[in-house]
């Protein structure tokens, strides 16, 4: 069985390459090309979370088991870690340990990639709510997939700014101007993509109509029915509502709210892999564009089924017996 660290896993896997796969895996969930079980959730204490993912994709077991720890953000630990276990769908054999904690935030990034390449792939200039572990492969995913050309940077503690442009200036393919603000209706104005990576129950953005327009706004950082960062009037001001995966409709707080309190209805609530099937709807109008990255257990299998492969075929990773 391989292990693979998250050293390995740079050595081994690119964003443009974990955004293809994502495109792949979107690919086969529009065609129902995989199974499922329901995710587990478990609260540990208070909002810290254990989750337990499964998927049997091609030719793979995947299982991430990953906890999500908020109580982490004034510590050193990351807030959210995890593993990705691969074992062979035919003989049940395992074959990889995966660090998941990487891992995810790769994947993360690269489903919102996916949805920023389809949505707005022309876009120049790109706000990031929540400088995080996350917020880092949410922007390595979006100079991938966009033209973006000015980042601007906003964290509640500014003084983590400083060390993120470091961290994101050594992962990026390319040299971005980065520009942080301590105000986010600054960053609202000038950003064409917003997103928002951050682990707040309330909304973070301004509930303003009108706001914006022109705009794609990503939701990544709400995973729980009571985690809410989108405001309503977005909602509102919104033709359609791009999610990733239908299970969000039960799971989190930016999809059932608005669906509960009729800021959006069931019809404008849209898969974003119905564009592989040729049947994505697209606002024609200046409305604003919102995708909710929700995530599931078949992009964490196909990404960690993908790396486990290459790092096979690169010689990379640690070889242990059980």
């Amino acid at each position: 069985m391989l292990v693979l660290s998250e050293k390995d896993i740079k050595n081994s896997l690119t964003m443009e390459e974990a955004i293809n796969v994502m495109e792949e895996a979107f690919l086969k969930y529009a065609n129902n090309e995989f199974v499922m079980p329901a995710r587990n959730f478990s609260e540990v204490k208070g909002e810290d979370t254990l989750l337990v993912m499964p998927c049997f994709v091609d030719d793979c077991i995947g299982l991430k088991v990953v906890t999500s720890y908020p109580s982490n953000s004034t510590s050193s630990s990351p807030i959210t870690q995890g593993l990705v276990l691969i074992n062979n769908r035919e003989t049940g054999d395992p074959l990889a340990i995966i660090n998941g904690t990487l891992l995810t935030a790769i994947k993360t990034g690269a489903v919102s990639g996916v949805a920023m390449r389809i949505l707005m792939k022309d876009a120049e200039s790109i706000g990031l709510i929540g400088t995080g572990l996350q917020g880092m492969y949410q922007l390595v995913a979006a100079v991938s997939s966009t033209s973006v050309k000015t980042i601007y940077l906003f964290n509640r503690s500014s003084e983590k700014i400083k060390k993120f442009i470091q961290e994101f200036r050594k992962v990026s393919v390319r040299e971005i101007n980065i520009i942080p603000v301590l105000d986010i209706m600054e960053l609202v104005r000038h950003s064409q993509i917003i997103i928002t990576a951050t682990t707040s129950v309330s909304p973070v953005l301004p509930d303003e109509s009108g706001l914006y327009n022109n705009k794609l706004i990503v939701g990544v950082g709400s995973y729980k029915s009571n985690m809410r960062e989108l405001p309503q009037k977005l909602f509102e001001d919104s033709d359609y509502y791009y999610i990733d995966s239908e299970q969000g409709k039960v799971e989190c707080g930016d999809i059932i709210d608005p669906l509960e309190k009729g800021w959006v209805k069931n019809n404008q609530i849209v898969l974003l892999s119905d564009f592989f099937k040729g049947e994505l709807p697209i606002s024609q109008n200046k409305n604003p564009i919102v995708f909710k990255n929700v995530s599931m257990a078949l992009f964490d299998a196909s990404i960690g089924n993908y790396v486990y492969k290459k790092a096979r075929k690169l010689g990379i990773g640690q070889e242990i017996s059980l």
